[in-house]
């Protein structure tokens, strides 16, 4: 396991085996948007690289046990399987309400998918991206001194204002840290941004993976393998007979359209349509079932999820004459509510927050629910690869993630 030194409060974390979260430059080592953009992107290349040693205070072991950090005062609890922000400020961080600085850290909150949780002035305060600022009570001195050793946050040195971040992961694992004095020039809300800012990159830093093989290469064996299997196809020995006396079905009409019934949310359709129209198409235009979106319309982005006899299907890649010829059950999203009352998959979105512009969430919740009935995934890890076919351009899958476990853990 290793070792974490409680360090100054201009440092950030760091492990004896030369790993290392990287701390947010200042304002002062970043001027201006781009110099702050090119200093934390540089910050954050040295924290992957370039272990740190120049530390005063001795070795403390790092908790063991990662809820012993998520459990640590019930603000941060409450977040629950979210990713949470631990802020320990010496001012108040939103002095300006509606400021851009503001909105500029509820974009990185939003980015995050965490909920925010500052110690100050004797308080608890948080919130969401798109919430405003509550109060959540007071602190009192005791267990603030214990939640800042909890976290090994030093006492700032007297005249001096001090600003500590903290990013935990959903398993309440420290992703990120960052502990200060802030400049007599630099505000806690400024400085957060940069603290958040840093916080985004360096959780989405990869060490590049090394090159097997050269450009040159890839491509003269894309060729070779194309050329063999064009050659091996064409050797291939192809059945002879006589020639097909197949004639079209009585029922396509002179369009070329053909009937076909459709089962849908236990009820019967009957619509004519070309052999080659795909379920969603029939669903929304012939059918009249619209709550099915139409996204990428290759299979990609699972918009247009159903279930076909409770399996999860895409619609768009879905022939109509199949599903009718194997005279399938087809669920929708208007299928799902009995009468007035919601499904407990929509019910839990809509609890949870787990949607932002909503386009997405008919597929989502229609896989969230073939996924329960499959039976397959278990945890947060398992729930994320199996909803991995369905795509949200808004980032809300901190908060599906945590709708299906809500309904699977009152199933």
């Amino acid at each position: 396991m290793a070792t974490w030194q409680a360090v100054a409060p201009t440092h950030a974390l760091t492990a004896h085996d030369g790993s290392r979260l990287p701390r947010a430059p200042s304002l002062r080592e970043a001027g201006g948007p781009t110099g702050r953009f090119l200093a934390t992107y540089a910050a954050t290349v040295r924290a992957q690289r370039e272990p740190r040693t120049d530390f005063d205070s001795g070795p403390v072991s790092r908790p063991a046990d990662p809820s012993a950090l998520k459990n640590g005062h019930p603000t941060i609890a409450a977040a629950g399987d979210a990713p949470v922000v631990v802020v320990f400020a010496g001012s108040w961080l939103m002095d300006r309400a509606g400021s851009a600085t503001e909105r500029s850290i509820r974009a990185e909150l939003r980015g995050l998918g965490a909920t925010l949780v500052a110690f100050f002035g004797g308080g608890v305060w948080s919130f969401r991206a798109d919430d405003d600022v509550e109060s959540r009570g007071t602190a009192p001195e005791e267990e603030l001194a214990r939640v800042r050793a909890l976290f090994r946050v030093a006492a700032a040195r007297e005249g001096t204002t001090q600003l500590a971040v903290f990013v935990l992961d959903d398993k309440g694992v420290v992703q990120f840290a960052d502990a200060r004095e802030l400049q007599d020039d630099e505000s806690a809300e400024e400085a957060l941004l940069v603290a958040l800012s840093a916080a985004g990159r360096a959780m989405t830093y990869r060490t590049p993976l090394p090159v097997v093989f050269s450009r040159r290469e890839i491509v003269l064996t894309s060729l070779l393998a194309g050329f063999l299997l064009t050659f091996g196809l064409g050797c291939e020995k192809r059945p002879t007979g006589p020639p097909s006396t197949a004639t079209p079905p009585e029922d396509i009409d002179a369009d070329g359209q053909v009937e076909v019934a459709l089962h849908v949310n236990g009820k019967d359709h009957k619509v004519r349509i070309d052999p080659r129209v795909s379920l969603l198409d029939a669903l929304r235009e012939r059918i009249g079932l619209t709550g099915t979106k139409k996204g990428c319309d290759h299979g990609q982005c699972g918009a247009c999820t159903v279930l076909i006899d409770d399996r999860r299907v895409y619609s768009c890649l879905t022939l109509a004459m199949t599903v009718a010829a194997a005279r399938a059950a087809v669920t929708t999203i208007e299928g799902l509510a009995a009468g007035p009352a919601l499904h407990p998959m929509q019910q839990a979105f809509a609890s949870v927050d787990a949607l932002q512009c909503g386009y997405c969430t008919p597929g989502q919740i229609m896989s969230a629910v073939g996924l329960l009935k499959e039976g397959r995934a278990k945890t947060n890890d398992e729930v994320r690869e199996e909803m991995s076919g369905n795509l949200c351009r808004c980032g809300a899958y901190p908060n599906i993630v945590a709708a299906i476990q809500r309904v699977r853990g009152e199933a």
